[in-house]
């Protein structure tokens, strides 16, 4: 569905945020904004603040923030095309249908084969019941009848035609049972049969609860043991996950256990581990993580202890870090899974294996090490090399620091020692201690310097934002004389530019509208902490105060620039030019005066 600028702009206006958010909290008037207890977040005192002015929210306490449609988004769990659809079908506005009709019949499509699959779901679930067999197997892995019900259990009749005929029975087109993965054609193409016979099922479910693919188990020796839904129009494994309908549900949710299996995760379920989900197969995708990072950006992997396992976990753990992912992995005994840990060991034991579980890099160590004979000089060696390797993926120098220190005493090997291996890695090929190559602690000096000197411009940039979207007069002046480069943060200058482009298009946009044109999440809550500030009359006295105070440290960044290339010239013999740029300097030094 494309939504047009002027098409979103409607759907917010039209939907005040006052009035949508007290339809999920309680609101109360304090002064000219509203207060509540933070959906997102445990409190006891309020900290969470609706602007009816401006058409935002934001939390003090946990930093959450943004228009109607971001609050939709989270509070829904919804994406953000599905949150202005929502809004506008709130507001009673006709979305134009762009479809063609190609597009309206894969819908069509879709729709049907969402049918057959809930229908096929209600055949297996009611065939449990009366199979003496699949209902022990069940009962032998722990589960209660209430987690067999969540989950929406079921089993596959040991025969041929089971559901087809059922489905036949229900006016329902084999063909497109066919197109849903649940029948397969017999070799001459002559009609169809049943893919599950004989196992016990496991529904797959999506976000919006339509049943779209089937797991199924079987109950003796056959092969193979799990046999699975293939790729169809409503389902493709790579882009779902097991078990993420139940979770996203979960409020306060912290984090997000993944697992390989149906079982693994059911198990979980059963022992009150509520965050468990299963990856669908081993071969962890993008698309996966971002629909994890959806609802929980701390994720621990917990797949199984054998070595493919623990390939899978390496993969998995890169991919979430990629997508902006705080990973952990569970590390489970060898030889076990999650299912037969925690039947065997209990919730609480499998609760300490959650609180310990390790870092990415911790893991990736632990890896290095598994199997080596420390003893052994030779391995020692080869650790220390392979550390270097994992150590050079790591941006912070603190972190680099303390995990050259632990091992470099572990390993009975000086620190030196593991930076020179580390620096060889990194190619920096300089004088002096190698340390500093990697752990420039002048770099984190002079970036708190730099923090604690711009603080003053920071909020000065603040203020005039927010004097810019209530007065166009004074954003007029503002503009003629300082531009988005004045700004020092990023996300200032993308708004100064929207609200400059605006009043150049002879718009003047609400804080709520800039925050539709900010590309991401973070961004979007930056902006909402942004405008949760009150310009007062005094603030309009100050405001070239606070222009001449961007203008100043414009001023002072540039001299900095400027002395440097001096510098360089004077150093390499050309003192013409270094004396035109002294001379530049003076003059800027003047007019910062």
């Amino acid at each position: 569905m494309f939504f047009s600028e002027e098409m979103v702009s409607e759907i917010i206006e039209k939907n005040d945020i006052v009035d949508i958010i007290s339809q999920y909290m309680n609101l109360k008037k304090r002064g000219r904004n509203y207060i509540g207890l933070c959906p997102f977040h445990s409190e006891k005192t309020p900290s969470f603040s609706v602007s009816q002015d401006k058409q935002l929210f934001y939390c003090f306490g946990c930093g959450e923030g943004g228009n109607v449609s971001t609050f939709i988004q989270k509070i829904e769990r919804m994406t953000y095309p599905e949150s202005l659809k929502f809004l506008a079908e709130k507001a009673g506005i006709k979305i134009g249908d762009e479809t063609n009709k190609e597009d309206l019949e894969k819908a069509k499509r879709k729709q049907l084969l969402f049918r057959i699959n809930k229908e096929a779901a209600r055949f297996f679930y009611n065939n449990l019941g009366g199979d003496s067999r699949a209902m022990k197997y069940l009962s032998n892995r722990g589960l209660s009848m209430g987690t067999i019900k969540k989950f929406g259990l079921g089993f596959s009749p040991d025969n041929w035609d089971s559901l087809k005929n059922f489905l036949s029975s229900k006016s329902l087109k084999l063909e497109a049972a066919y197109s849903a993965g649940l029948l397969v054609k017999k070799n001459n193409n002559e009609g169809y049969y049943d893919r599950f016979r004989n196992r016990v099922m496991f529904p797959i479910i999506d976000l919006k609860g339509n049943v779209i693919a089937f797991g199924g188990r079987v109950l003796d020796d056959s092969k193979p043991k799990y046999l699975n839904s293939p790729d169809t129009p409503i389902y493709n494994k790579g882009y779902n996950i097991y078990g993420l309908n139940l979770v996203k549900g979960i409020r306060d949710l912290r984090n997000i256990i993944v697992v390989e299996g149906y079982m693994d995760a059911i198990s979980l379920h059963q022992y009150g581990i509520n965050n468990a989900v299963a990856s669908l197969g081993t071969a962890f995708t993008e698309h996966q993580a971002r629909l994890l990072k959806r609802f929980a950006n701390e994720i621990i992997i917990a797949y199984d202890s054998d070595a493919a396992g623990q390939n899978a976990t390496l993969r998995g753990l890169s991919i979430l870090e990629k997508e902006g992912c705080t990973v952990k992995v569970l590390r489970l005994p060898k030889g076990k899974d999650p299912d037969e840990y925690i039947r065997k060991e209990g919730l609480e034991s499998f609760k300490k294996l959650v609180d310990n579980s390790m870092s990415l890099i911790d893991y990736k160590i632990f890896n290095l090490k598994d199997g080596l004979n420390m003893e052994n000089i030779e391995n020692r060696i080869r650790f220390i090399k392979q550390l270097a390797n994992v150590m050079q993926t790591i941006d912070s120098p603190a972190e680099t620091d303390a995990y050259i220190k632990k091992y470099s005493k572990e390993m009975q090997i000086s620190e030196e020692a593991v930076y020179d291996e580390l620096n060889t890695l990194k190619k920096k090929h300089t004088n002096g201690n190698n340390r500093h190559n990697i752990v420039d602690r002048t770099v984190v000096v002079n970036n708190a310097e730099l923090k604690r000197s711009i603080n003053g411009e920071i909020i000065a940039e603040k203020k005039l934002i927010n004097i810019c979207i209530q007065n166009e007069n004074k954003a007029n002046y503002i503009f003629s004389r300082i531009t988005a480069d004045y700004f020092n943060l990023p996300i200032h200058r993308r708004i100064i530019e929207i609200i400059n482009l605006k009043i150049k298009e002879g718009k003047l946009i609400s804080a709520g509208e800039i925050i539709i044109h900010l590309e991401n999440e973070e961004d979007r809550k930056k902006a909402a902490e942004v405008f949760n500030i009150e310009i007062t009359n005094h603030d309009l006295e100050l405001m070239d105060s606070y222009i001449d105070k961007l203008l100043q440290a414009h001023i002072r960044k540039r001299i900095g620039e400027l002395t440097k290339l001096m510098n360089e010239y004077y150093e390499n013999g050309d003192r013409d030019k270094s004396n035109e740029i002294f001379k530049e300097i003076m003059e800027l030094q003047k007019k910062k005066k």
